[in-house]
């Protein structure tokens, strides 16, 4: 299969190419190129059979919507554009979204809270209603909603999903990783007590593969790493190096955030594989040698 991936070069983008090119020829689209770029003619000339859209900007800290910004400009004129560029085809999309369209969802009632972690007493589910709090959430929604137009859509919103690697963007997988080994004290907040569901690249990328192979279009789901990869901040930090010096900012309402995977696997009987454990020690020797995914 030829797929065309647009932020080939970001964090998750760069993961997804690695693993999709072990069985696909994947043709990258990064920022230089500009998914605003993409039109029909182009889709025809690249000859695809489908395309996984990657490119945004990840902007958590404007809390208002700005009309021409960079965030408006990738995350919802990238949208539109790969809207007209697919109209009339029968090219599959799949659109990577994110679990910020959802704010913030826990509150401490909705929390057990353990030595080194908050344990969710519920997760999330895809009919989850909406809330997101800054642009770059608000510009995913929009997107969601623009790609409706392209009937061989499916939206993938993503909770934390990391690589076994180092990037220049990265997540805080990669962020933490990096002090620690530097031997720098991490700044957490609630005690780094908030939890993830934390999401290998690779079970995303075979979690792609059966959406392009199952022709089941016009889903919107959710997908997380499992309560078996449900994990605090502070008990990553304590996976990297347990030793490892820890201060605590202000309190920022983030108790942490979990999906339930429950309509991801009623319609493509997908479930993550890989846990978060065994990755450990490959994460931070790749991060200590600085090897890129891609």
């Amino acid at each position: 299969m030829r797929v065309l991936l647009t932020g080939d070069e970001g964090y998750v983008g760069s993961g997804l190419t690695r693993y999709l090119r072990q069985a696909h020829e994947v043709v990258g689209w990064n920022s230089q190129k500009d998914v605003r770029t993409l039109n029909s003619s182009i889709i025809k000339e690249l000859d695809i059979d489908a395309v996984v859209n990657c490119a945004a900007v990840t902007d958590r800290v404007t809390p208002l919507f700005k009309v021409d910004s960079p965030t408006d400009s990738v995350n919802v004129g990238g949208a539109r554009a790969l809207a007209r560029a697919l109209k009339g085809s029968n090219i599959p999309l799949v659109h990577i979204s994110t679990k910020d369209v959802f704010g913030k969802f826990y509150t401490l009632d909705d929390v057990i809270e353990e030595e080194l972690a908050y344990r969710p007493r519920l997760s999330v589910n895809d009919d989850q209603p909406f809330r997101p709090d800054s642009i770059y959430a608000k510009s995913k929604l929009m997107a969601e909603f623009i790609l409706e137009d392209h009937p061989q859509t499916v939206i993938v919103r993503l909770g934390s999903c990391y690589t076994d690697f180092d990037h220049t963007k990265g997540s805080w997988i990669v962020t933490v990783a990096k002090r620690i080994q530097a031997g720098e004290t991490v700044t957490v907040s609630h005690n780094g007590k908030q939890f993830r569901d934390l999401l290998h690249v690779d079970d995303l990328g075979r979690l792609i593969e059966t959406i392009l192979k199952s022709n089941r279009f016009g889903n919107k789901i959710n997908a997380g790493g499992g309560p078996e990869n449900t994990h605090s901040v502070r008990e990553v930090i304590h996976m990297y190096n347990p030793n490892a010096e820890v201060c605590e900012s202000a309190d920022d309402g983030d108790y942490g955030f979990v999906f339930s995977n429950k309509l991801v696997q009623e319609i493509f009987q997908w479930q993550p594989q890989i846990l978060f454990t065994e990755r450990v020690s490959t994460i931070l020797d790749n991060i200590k040698k600085r090897i890129r995914a891609i």
